[in-house]
């Protein structure tokens, strides 16, 4: 990965919307920044891509060209109707936003309901995908025997809304300071959130009623795609050992964020883009050098428009994170702890 990122420019970019029409009509969302190797991120629900750009446009200055995508009834992308309800409308989606921009390989990341969306689309698209990362995500056995449960005993779904509620509150109280930069990135999207809300609860039913992401994470362990989860062991909403067990169905590298919520990412911009600096010199580097078919070029197709619609740039900058994080390397019984503060951006 580093003999590739170092064959352009990696200097951090600011994050851009831009809207795309798909072929059949549906109107999609986009915030894009960087050059390098395609980083395509799906954010979790009541969310939106821009809402992470602190974070993403660190990220971009690792080497990546970063391309967040609002989901369906989320930031500047048009609801799914009735076709909200089905699970499979959210993964079909996505997998059409590739397709309309050219991404022939990309390593693919996801946040909590975004986890979920990626780990389905690398099951169904394994020659395109380089690497899934999966954070904080609503996926694994023990996610789906959960929610299953809660069809049947009074009470349990309440209480894990009630959590992710407990949760996000926190996150608020926690990133007080960051308030305003926060609202600012929210604020252009906000007549969309609102004309949005009625499919809200559209995304929660699809998310909790579908099941198998135990088969899907077992079948890209089976293709030999690389999985790296990450995830909080302090998380309210989707409980660590769900992530212990989606890491072990997969056979992935488990980092696990320590002492964090559900929404970490949002607290501290340095510490998703210093850990993924780590993991370039390991197990994610490995995967990218490893399943790449050529250059960054053949990462694209001939015109593809994620090369086209923009080409920011800015400062670079040191990233000094805040939280601590331990990685377990699959099939490797060796450990390592990263401390917030001690790693530094390209």
């Amino acid at each position: 990965m580093r003999a590739i990122a170092d064959a352009v420019e990696t200097k951090p970019p600011r994050l851009r919307r831009r809207e795309v029409i798909l072929a059949d009509g549906h109107r999609v969302g986009l915030s894009m920044c960087g050059e390098g190797v395609p980083l395509v991120v799906v954010h979790g629900i009541m969310a939106e891509g821009m809402l992470y750009a602190r974070t993403l446009r660190r990220i971009a200055g690792l080497g990546f060209r970063v391309i967040a995508v609002d989901s369906a009834g989320h930031g500047r992308t048009a609801p799914l109707g009735a076709g909200g309800f089905r699970w499979r409308s959210y993964v079909d989606l996505h997998r059409r936003v590739l397709d309309h921009l050219g991404i022939e390989q990309a390593v693919l990341l996801g946040h909590s309901m975004g986890g979920r969306i990626v780990v389905d689309v690398a099951a169904a698209e394994v020659d395109r995908v380089l690497a899934v990362i999966p954070t904080n995500a609503a996926i694994g056995g023990g996610f789906d025997r959960f929610t299953r449960l809660g069809r049947y005993v009074p009470g349990l779904l309440p209480l894990g809304i009630g959590l992710l509620g407990l949760d996000i509150a926190s996150t608020v109280v926690r990133t007080r300071r960051d308030a305003g930069a926060l609202a600012r990135l929210a604020a252009p999207t906000l007549g969309d959130r609102v004309r949005a809300l009625p499919s809200m609860p559209a995304a929660f039913v699809a998310t909790i009623g579908n099941q198998g992401s135990d088969t899907r994470l077992r079948s890209l362990h089976d293709e030999g795609v690389p999985v790296i989860v990450v995830h909080s062991d302090r998380d309210l909403a989707i409980w660590y050992p769900f992530a212990r067990g989606a890491a072990a169905a997969a056979g992935a590298t488990l980092v696990t964020v320590e002492g964090a919520g559900h929404s970490w990412m949002l607290e501290d911009p340095d510490s998703l883009p210093a850990m993924l600096a780590q993991l370039l010199d390991g197990p994610l580097g490995e995967a990218i050098d490893g399943r790449a078919r050529g250059s960054i070029d053949d990462m694209f197709s001939p015109d593809a428009l994620a090369r086209s619609l923009d080409r920011p740039r800015s400062r670079p900058y040191r990233l000094e994170p805040r939280h601590r994080w331990q990685v377990e390397v699959a099939g490797d019984d060796r450990s390592v702890l990263a401390a917030g503060g001690d790693q530094q951006g390209a």
